[in-house]
């Protein structure tokens, strides 16, 4: 009984400190004269390009950190594009090969830092001790035959590991230290579980930008659901787990009703 109670108030305090241990807009900024008369035919994703003094991956060996940053780069324009698949229009990665056309749009992003943060810390303790953190600067643009037009750029930034570790009855007690000790080292996303949670919320609130974009026009597709960005110091209009829960204890909540 006594761990079913602590189970369930780490689980309310992530959730209350969740809008802290999310990712947030901000520097919103929609062109001038930035009107749209049509749906983009499709969106591209850029790879993000991102320096290598951005990452903080912790002690690995050069060519874990090559992998890791190349690994983090491809994933969030992957999730980007899935989800803007959901929430905007059909949508890639933007290949050498592809050719840009009048009708589409470009998202265009740099990734100004990653910090991994201390797994450890934040299995143990959490509650923003050995917090991630994940900031970029992402512009969206209008494909014409005259080039790229800039519609809007917002910058991101954000964090997990404020919900609670184990020593204050987060769910997976000393498992969750030893996962942690574990993957001290590595060369797959799954080392950097944090990281990965940040990638998934940023790439949410890139589609939630671009979804406000197409309300604002008038050009939100009916079939696709239309959200708001989280904008940084206000509360979300839209709700979503991806947003709200931490990884952790959604997977559990996900586990517990299949």
């Amino acid at each position: 009984m006594k761990r079913v109670f602590l189970i369930s108030f780490a689980s309310l305090v992530a959730v209350v400190f969740s809008s802290c241990s999310s990712v947030g807009v901000y520097d919103l900024q929609e062109r001038s004269g930035a009107v749209v008369q049509e749906r983009p035919s499709r969106i591209l994703v850029e790879p993000f390009s991102a320096q290598p003094s951005a990452f903080d991956l912790g002690p690995r060996s050069a060519d874990e950190h090559r992998m890791l940053r190349s690994r983090i780069v491809s994933t969030l324009a992957d999730q980007t594009v899935s989800q803007l698949r959901i929430y905007a229009a059909d949508s890639a990665v933007l290949q050498r090969s592809t050719q840009l056309r009048p009708g589409a749009w470009l998202v265009r992003g740099q990734i100004r830092k990653v910090s991994q943060g201390s797994r450890a810390l934040r299995a143990t303790i959490g509650l923003g001790v050995g917090r991630t953190k994940m900031q970029t600067r992402v512009t969206v643009f209008q494909v014409t035959s005259e080039g790229l037009r800039p519609l809007v750029s917002f910058n991101t930034t954000g964090s997990s590991g404020l919900e609670p570790g184990a020593a204050l009855g987060a769910a997976g007690g000393t498992a969750s230290v030893a996962a942690a000790a574990g993957v001290a080292t590595g060369i797959t996303l799954n080392s950097l579980p944090g990281v990965s949670t940040d990638i998934e919320r940023t790439s949410y609130e890139i589609a939630a930008v671009v979804s406000s974009f197409l309300q604002s026009q008038g050009l939100q597709d009916p079939s696709r659901r239309a959200i708001n960005p989280n904008m940084k110091g206000r509360l979300p209009t839209t709700v979503n787990t991806a947003r709200i829960v931490p990884e952790p204890i959604r997977n559990q909540v996900s586990t517990r009703n299949e």
